[in-house]
């Protein structure tokens, strides 16, 4: 194909090289390959209208990201040239409807096309001009098919530009973002992230650099409601914002039976560096690559080339890592097993082996491979020795051993000495969900923060869609909620990262979101109940049994609001179920709490809400399950929920002696565990027993604490009517609403008229107050 000449520029459609004619002299012009694509496209088809349609039909094939590339294309190629959409010199818009090539074009003789790295012209034989990078290429191809050793080839670079050296402080650093698959081929969309994840590792492993991994680059676009791949102004934006120096934005081709490598170094002071490389596999030649990469970013640090690994391992192992980030531990496992088929000695492939059969439920296999590790191996790699320290604290937390804290504690130590900023967020989530657990809320704060930090500047959106998953799950902990999980302020936040998920096919993060957004009691019910059905769909579908659980849980949780005990139970059973299964002792404790809860409330009197009476033998179960679990040494946090509740179970049976025995050893550990909802419940409940004897001074002295719950208002407004004092009732009830508006409800207004017409001397009757045991939850908590 003969070269296209247009006003100052000349291409070559066959090696993708654009060169600029200026008074200066020539420059040379460096476009991705899919850009060069689209200029070719558009050179062969002047003057033409082109729809977006045929232009994606002819260039990409279907992927989710074929109509942001096309625009990122159309924007890259406009900046090339010059050109402008408002005021067009060779790319016309036509909105809604295409693209057309508007610049008079001409054809010249092959001799006259300047070299892309030369300033003479070539000999006139030469039937064209070859590009230096081509011609070192086959150079190097010669070589090693001369030697044999193809897999030292070495790649070809090419640099537009040598600026300084990244910063090699570990504040500052490289961003690798995900890569493009500009194969045109849907096989090679695991180079995405799985290529983009294992270059961040290498990087990060064999160099001085900070490395950002595609993982966090991801959250650092959603946080920037960007699309990818971005505009570099969009880049550079977005490192200054963070704090970063650098970003590395990168593409793979196939071009003569080789996997190009092109990349772009985007620096956020406007410099910009270039190049390609080339490998006949690319994921096993990432140790080359990578240490190609800390040479050209950091040429002071010289450090030897690491040895390759197989070929067919390496791709295999980047496989196994894009899909564990799109489709899961269960898609990706049978990759992760080839590769250590091939490679056995990997140790980076059994961690890899190990984290999924973590999340897969497979613990004790996951346990003897962690174990199994050579352990004066592992420390020799800070980031190998930080992945294995996590994953071990995570499987001790999830089995609810004791020394949960301890590893978790150790995992965070490893992981700052690892300096890989992915392994300390994930370290740093495990130690605030202990934390949560604690209700140690100040600590908990800290650590998030501390997360926040690492991310960078910006609100964190994934980071948020990860704490919510952690952080909104209070069914799993009691009635207690941290004052700080603004859960209103996260609602945008939430659907801003499902949609980024769901553009990503990361079905994990989106089943975790749902469930968050299952949790958030600031979004409208029917969209938190068709969430929690997605992501325990979901959850059966990836197949990790641990977060379904807690996901069947929750949605028993759910059903017990509405009273709908029977229900909530099958699915309290099946979690429990799957807690034996697992060995997951905690999780055990917890659905069986809940189990008893959910007969509880089958046995209770619930006609003042339309339900059924008492059941006096679900009530004798409840009671026997809720006995037989103080004996299992349940935390102190569940102890008070259960003393709360066989209160409860004793007052609806007249036993009212018993009921205040438990309700004092409630209170006992509430106050000690610094409880104020639960002790909360503890006083409205001691108030209902006292209002049904007619004691209405011991009630007032209950609401000495400023009532944060409905039913404590109520209670204390019925004790003063009861004691002559309507305008101390109005008060109590006018205070509340001003207080707590949102658990205002419609017949507390009918309390109000009735206290104003006793103030007004009108004789009024009044009908008993609710049951404590009527509400579960009064509070934002859920």
């Amino acid at each position: 194909m003969a070269c296209f000449q247009f006003a100052a520029f000349t291409f070559d459609p066959e090696t993708g090289q654009l060169c600029q004619q200026t008074s200066a002299g020539q420059t040379d012009i460096h476009l991705r390959h899919k850009v060069s694509q689209l200029l070719t496209y558009l050179l062969t088809h002047p003057d033409q209208l082109i729809s977006k349609d045929t232009l994606l039909d002819a260039l990409w094939e279907h992927s989710e990201y074929r109509e942001n590339s096309l625009t990122q294309s159309i924007r890259e190629l406009r900046k090339a040239l010059g050109d402008s959409a408002q005021n067009p010199q060779f790319i016309r818009t036509y909105p809604q409807r295409g693209y057309q090539w508007i610049c008079p074009i001409s054809e010249p003789r092959r001799q006259d096309v300047p070299s892309p790295t030369r300033q003479e012209a070539r000999p006139e034989k030469r039937t064209r001009q070859i590009s230096r990078p081509v011609l070192l290429s086959g150079l190097f191809t010669l070589l090693v098919l001369i030697s044999g050793l193809w897999l030292m080839q070495r790649p070809v670079f090419l640099t537009a530009q040598n600026p300084p050296p990244l910063n090699a402080h570990r504040s500052t650093g490289l961003v690798v973002f995900p890569m493009i698959n500009d194969t045109g081929k849907a096989e090679y969309d695991w180079v995405q992230l799985g290529l983009a994840d294992m270059l961040s590792v290498q990087l990060n492993q064999n160099g001085p650099l900070s490395v950002i991994p595609p993982a966090l680059a991801k959250a650092w676009l959603l946080d920037a409601e960007l699309s990818w791949p971005a505009l570099p102004a969009q880049i550079r934006t977005l490192l200054k914002q963070r704090g970063y120096e650098a970003a590395l934005f990168a593409s793979v081709r196939l071009h003569n039976k080789q996997q190009v490598l092109t990349f772009q170094v985007i620096y956020a002071d406007g410099r910009t560096q270039q190049g390609s490389m080339s490998y006949p596999q690319l994921a096993s030649a990432m140790h080359s690559v990578s240490h190609q990469l800390n040479r050209l970013l950091s040429p002071g640090d010289i450090r030897p080339e690491p040895q390759q690994a197989p070929a067919i391992a390496v791709q295999t192992l980047a496989q196994g890592r894009s899909l564990l980030q799109t489709q899961g531990a269960q898609a990706a496992r049978k990759y992760f097993e080839a590769a250590h088929i091939l490679e056995p000695e990997s140790l980076w492939t059994q961690i890899q082996l190990a984290g999924t059969e973590v999340l897969l439920g497979q613990w004790p296999q996951a346990t003897l491979r962690l174990q199994a590790l050579p352990e004066a191996l592992v420390r020799k790699e800070p980031a190998l020795y930080a992945a294995q320290r996590y994953w071990l604290a995570e499987l001790s937390y999830r089995q609810g051993d004791s020394d949960a804290a301890t590893l978790t504690d150790e995992a965070v130590r490893a992981a700052d000495q690892s300096n890989d900023p992915q392994m300390r967020i994930m370290a740093y989530q495990l130690q605030a969900q202990l934390a949560w657990n604690e209700m140690d809320w100040e600590t908990h704060n800290q650590i998030t923060q501390h997360i926040t930090a690492l991310l960078g500047k910006g609100q964190a959106l994934r980071q948020d869609a990860d704490q919510q998953f952690y952080l909104g799950r209070p069914a799993s902990v009691g009635l207690e909620r941290s004052p700080d999980n603004d859960l209103a302020a996260n609602k945008e936040r939430l659907f801003k990262a499902l949609n980024f998920y769901r553009q990503l096919a990361d079905q994990p993060r989106q089943a975790a979101t749902l469930l968050a957004i299952a949790q958030n009691d600031q979004i409208e019910p029917p969209i938190r109940e068709s969430s929690l059905s997605e992501a325990i769909a979901m959850y059966r579908d990836l197949g990790q049994p641990y977060e379904l659980a807690l996901a069947l849980i929750y949605q028993g949780f759910y059903l017990m609001q509405s009273h709908q005990g029977r229900a909530a139970d099958t699915f309290f059973t099946e979690a429990r179920a799957l807690a034996e299964q697992l060995g997951a002792r905690r999780l055990l404790l917890d659905s069986e709490f809940y189990q008893a809860f959910a007969t509880m409330d089958q046995g209770l009197d619930l006609q003042w809400l339309g339900k059924h009476g008492q059941q006096p033998q679900q009530l004798a179960r409840a009671e026997k399950a809720f006995s037989q679990l103080l004996t299992k040494g349940v935390s102190p946090l569940l102890q008070a929920n259960i003393a709360l509740f066989q209160g409860w179970i004793a007052t609806d049976q007249h036993q009212i002696s018993l009921a205040m025995e438990h309700l004092d050893r409630a209170g006992h550990l509430a106050q000690s565990l610094n409880l104020p909802l639960t002790q909360s419940y503890i006083r409205y409940s001691k108030m209902r027993i006292h209002l049904e004897q007619g004691n209405y001074a011991a009630v007032i002295a209950l609401s000495s604490v400023t009532p944060i719950t409905r039913l404590e208002a109520i209670y204390t407004a019925r004790a003063h009517y009861e004691l002559g004092q309507p305008a101390r009732a109005i008060a109590t009830l006018a205070q509340f609403q001003s207080d707590f508006p949102e658990q205002w409800q419609p017949e507390d207004e009918q309390r109000q008229q009735h206290y104003q017409q006793a103030l007004q001397g009108r004789s009024i009757v009044l009908s008993a107050e609710p049951k404590a045991h009527l509400v579960y939850c009064e509070s934002g908590w859920l």
